[in-house]
């Protein structure tokens, strides 16, 4: 019997040890053109372990995703990991609406005001990207004009919305 419950917790913590490490690395940001209010608006979702990971690396603290620490430093890393620049080199203003952390994804919801227009626009994507070497982010974006979906990774963290 003992030798039972000890196979069964062995396959067990084998079980947690394996979903806890993975090894498929991807991002999702949506950004779309809400025609109701005129606003563009940005949706990233991250693993939210891949976070924690790396802002407990980052800063040398035990990060999880239920602390404010963890909401106030996902803020930081974003605005300065993520960001949208008109043709002529302006940095276009993005505002931060919040943070919906969970146990498997954190949302993170951005918005620009009063701007339709995103075709030409230079997208700089460099979330997790420059942590984990084979993260893959996948950025999909919508507007009256134009849509389409493009991939940032390690080697890709610039790329224009046609």
């Amino acid at each position: 019997m003992l030798k039972l419950v000890s196979g069964l917790l062995i396959g067990w913590f084998g079980l947690v040890a394996s979903a806890a490490s993975h090894t498929f690395f991807v991002g999702t940001t949506d950004i779309a053109v809400n025609p109701y209010t005129g606003n563009t608006e940005i949706i990233h979702r991250f693993t939210s372990h891949d976070l924690e990971t790396l802002l407990s690396d980052r800063y040398q603290l035990r990060i999880s995703a239920d602390s404010d620490q963890y909401q106030k430093l996902v803020k930081q890393y974003v605005e300065n990991g993520f960001s949208l620049t008109e043709q002529d080199g302006t940095v276009i203003a993005i505002s931060w609406i919040g943070i919906d952390p969970g146990i498997n994804d954190t949302y993170i919801y951005q918005e620009v005001t009063a701007h339709t227009v995103l075709k030409g626009i230079m997208i700089n994507h460099q979330l997790l990207t420059d942590y984990f070497p084979n993260q893959k982010n996948r950025l999909n974006y919508q507007s009256a004009k134009i849509k389409g979906s493009l991939l940032f990774d390690g080697n890709t963290k610039q790329a224009v919305l046609r």
